[in-house]
């Protein structure tokens, strides 16, 4: 099952992190969440560093039955920014 592109973070500062509310699941759908680290620049960084941690955390189901899903993205390069785009795969059951 092929990954899909779900959004794009241009730019993460370094040490620093961001979040992600992201909707419209059904409530029998199971999703995982991946993620591609490009690494930025930084100020004298030769060789920039592309390390991130990312976590799903809650979920909510809104009263239309939808249900949706927050990610967090923590960028652990300490002198350059990255961006990161997220993917997720969706299965049915």
């Amino acid at each position: 099952m092929p990954a899909n592109l779900v959004f794009r973070f241009d730019h993460i500062a370094p040490n620093s992190g961001t979040s992600l509310f992201i909707h419209g699941y059904s409530n029998k759908q199971a999703v995982n969440y991946s993620a591609v680290v490009y690494p930025g620049s930084g100020a004298g960084v030769l060789f920039p560093l592309g390390r991130i941690n990312l976590t799903q955390g809650e979920t909510f189901r809104h009263v239309d039955g939808t249900v949706a899903r927050k990610v967090y993205i923590q960028n652990l390069a300490p002198f350059n920014s990255c961006a990161v785009d997220i993917l997720h795969t969706v299965e049915n059951f």
